[in-house]
């Protein structure tokens, strides 16, 4: 087991374990660069069989993960290799799965179920025309995550496996009783050839779908997929016709693709009996011959041009509703408006940047449960769809293939994915070419595993030297990009002559901004993410530096922007009126509150200024008192440091009630209170500390050595001589 805190690879540090098998543990990690939460997956290699095994499904999850990019699906960003253990780095994924909500909750609404249905499927057809295709071979409740904003995210790709054409027998019988296809376990008998391909994933899903809305486990009595409404009548015949046809014994007989599910799912009431009945009665040759009349109408009487006329005003209006539901802050109901927008004309940019920067926006706003309005990979998703199916030429739209790109790139750090949609913008697009180039270079070298620093050092050089020259201080494109510019200096900020290089770069930026004058950019994110970068430029600039006094003035430079961030830390806050830090608190605010304010701590420690080092952790204590989630830290690296300030006294903790009895003081108050924050007992530098402080709250330390005692005395006397004498 990793303990708290440790950190991989220089950036990953462990804050917690939530959740183990057999021979696996995973974490909520924290990338301490990006300041971002991933999951790492540990598995710790002993050279048994099944150590190899399970390190055998973890290599191929891997491989496939590393090459996914779909919102269902999760990604996997790093492999580590440590101390004879293997660490999996992936999304975070958060809520529970299906499987919980079903013990819970029992059968689950009929249209969620649909949505759900249409959304794995996607994510299935995605895997199914991947170069090669990928089986996933196990969906069943467990292995589908509830994400907190609604949508379901796929987990443990432990079966799956690349699909060969030429040779599709599996070696082994693989997937879970109930949910598996017959081809998944052979013939009656267990005999025979485990044929698996994209149908037996149909066959999966619809067994999953039967036990979501029925509640009744397939691998359960009466066993298998029967009709739904013979266990509830008010149940769609069309939904009940669906899941038959999935899960139908003979392959053949089954849909032959997710696309053609995901059509049926998304008009599943249109296959209902009483609808077919209902529409069987109307008159198709009537309506054709009616819309041809209105159409000729219309055409007669405006022409050509005034149908465009009319087509470009809807379009408008439907931008104008979508901007007005935008300024009331009603995500949802404005990218809708969006959405209309585009698909009325989809060869206008205008709707697309709308309905992106909507999501971009709402992923910003936190609910008080800790979610945001609206999922950003949802969004994106809705236009790489168009993009691949190249809807109205939107794949040859550089505008829209940029903003895809640069969405990627800064809001997900997802650089593979950035990559493509950079690629794809035409280099001789005058507004968008050059700087897509730019942009391209730097996300291939970062989506590597093994990112080649000096080349994108030097690539960021030229970036930020080209982003000076050509952009004016009214051009939004200069302060998006100094954010990555800023990003990237920060990640890598250890590499020798970068902290110097990014002071000058990002202390300009701090100037341009101030210069801004426009209303497309929310200039306080700029702030606060230049604010963040020149905290951890300066920090680093005080590190390398040999005088003191320079030191001393970069911690002083650390402690000012620690200000300036937390002063827009506070506007972002009140804007939002429903949630803010501390507390039992836990969200993007607390995090930034925390880890600005502990800086704050650090550099007053570096400067030898205990009283306002001590100051700082009280004022975080107080705000964040005994609940938040983070409270352990705060309280651990309180008691640590003036446990260490007194040992730098005397080593002999039985001696400070002589030698530093206010601090001694400070140190037991800590321990009092930390003592009532639930998790501290788990904090490794508590634990450190925590035997030796009891024992001096309770008078049982002794000290080490009489003879250590008399020295003290005398150099006490001694001090005293020396006071007189000056």
């Amino acid at each position: 087991m990793t303990k708290e805190g440790t950190v991989l690879d220089g950036k990953y540090e462990i804050w917690k374990e939530v959740g183990r098998g057999g021979m696996s543990i995973v974490y909520l990690a924290r990338d301490n660069r990006l300041n971002k939460q991933w999951a790492v997956k540990e598995i710790k290699n002993d050279g048994s069989k099944s150590a190899k095994t399970l390190l055998k499904g973890l290599e191929r999850e891997a491989n496939i993960l590393k090459n996914v990019d779909h919102p269902v699906l999760p990604r996997i960003v790093d492999i580590i290799n440590q101390n004879n253990t293997i660490y999996v780095v992936m999304d975070f994924i958060e809520g529970e799965t299906i499987s919980e909500r079903l013990k819970k909750e029992g059968a689950q609404p009929q249209d969620l179920v649909v949505e759900w249905g249409i959304q794995l499927a996607g994510a299935l057809d995605y895997l199914h025309n991947m170069n090669p295709p990928v089986i996933y071979r196990d969906m069943k409740p467990s292995n589908v995550m509830i994400k907190p904003e609604g949508g379901v995210k796929l987990i443990d790709f432990g079966t799956a496996k690349e699909y060969d054409v030429e040779n599709n027998a599996d070696t082994t019988a693989l997937g879970t009783r109930g949910y598996a296809a017959p081809e998944q376990f052979g013939d009656k008998q267990g005999r025979g050839i485990y044929n698996t391909d994209a149908r037996t994933d149909i066959y999966n899903l619809g067994a999953t779908l039967y036990h979501i809305v029925t509640g009744n486990n397939p691998c359960d009595p009466p066993y298998g997929v029967h009709p739904i409404r013979e266990m509830n009548p008010s149940l769609s015949s069309g939904l009940e016709k669906i899941l038959l046809k999935c899960t139908e014994d003979n392959p053949a007989k089954r849909y032959q693709n997710c696309s053609e599910l995901i059509y049926d799912l998304e008009h599943y009431t249109e296959l209902d009996d009483s609808y077919k009945k209902k529409n069987k009665r109307k008159l198709g040759l009537f309506i054709t011959t009616s819309v041809l009349t209105v159409a000729a109408a219309i055409t007669a009487i405006f022409g050509y041009s005034g149908l465009q006329k009319i087509k470009m005003d809807t379009y408008n209006s439907y931008i104008e509703a979508g901007n007005d539901y935008k300024i009331e802050e009603d995500y949802e109901n404005a990218v809708d408006e969006y959405k209309k927008a585009f698909e009325l004309d989809g060869s206008d940019a205008e709707a697309y940047d709308k309905f992106i920067q909507t999501y971009i926006d709402a992923s910003h706003e936190i609910n008080e449960d800790g979610t945001t309005p609206l999922d950003l990979n949802t969004g994106l998703n809705v236009i790489a769809n168009r993009i691949k199916s190249g809807y109205s030429g939107v794949d040859k739209n550089d505008e829209v293939l940029y903003k895809m790109a640069i969405t990627y790139f800064v809001e997900l750090n997802d650089y593979k994915t950035a990559t493509k949609y950079f690629n794809m913008v035409d280099k001789k697009d005058k507004d968008f070419g050059e700087l897509a180039e730019y942009y391209g270079s730097v996300s291939l070298i970062l989506s590597s595993t093994t990112v080649n620093i000096d080349e994108l050092l030097e690539k960021i050089n030229d970036f930020a030297e080209y982003n000076q020259r050509e952009y004016t201080n009214q051009n939004e494109n200069k302060f998006i990009n100094y954010k990555t510019i800023g990003q990237i200096y920060a990640t890598y900020i250890n590499t020798e002559g970068v902290a110097k290089q990014a002071e000058t770069i990002m202390t300009q930026a701090v100037d341009d901004l101030d210069e801004y004058t426009g209303t497309k950019l929310d200039t306080n994110d700029y702030y606060y993410a230049y604010y963040d970068n020149l905290s951890v430029i300066n920090e680093q600039l005080a590190k390398i530096s040999e005088e003191e006094s320079v030191k001393h003035t970069y911690y002083e430079e650390v402690i000012a922007y620690c200000d300036d961030y937390l002063t827009i830390l506070d506007i972002k806050v009140e804007e939002n009126g429903e949630i803010g830090y501390g507390g039992e608190y836990d969200n993007i605010f607390n995090t930034g509150y925390y880890n600005k304010t502990m800086k704050k701590a650090y550099c007053y420690e570096q400067m030898g200024e205990y009283d306002n080092a001590v100051n700082m952790y009280k004022d975080i204590e107080s705000v964040f008192g005994t609940k938040n989630v983070l409270s352990n830290k705060v309280y651990a690296e309180h008691l640590d440091y003036i446990y260490t300030y007194c040992e730098n006294i005397n080593q002999d903790p039985a001696y400070w009630s002589n030698v530093c009895p206010d601090e001694l003081a400070d140190l037991i108050s800590v321990y009092n209170e930390g003592s009532d924050v639930p998790s501290i007992d788990s904090n490794k530098t508590w634990k450190k500390r925590k035997d030796t402080v009891k024992s001096l709250v309770e008078g049982t330390l002794k000290k080490q050595d009489d003879s250590q005692d008399m020295e003290n005395e005398s150099d006490d006397t001694s001090d005293d001589t020396e006071e007189i004498g000056e």
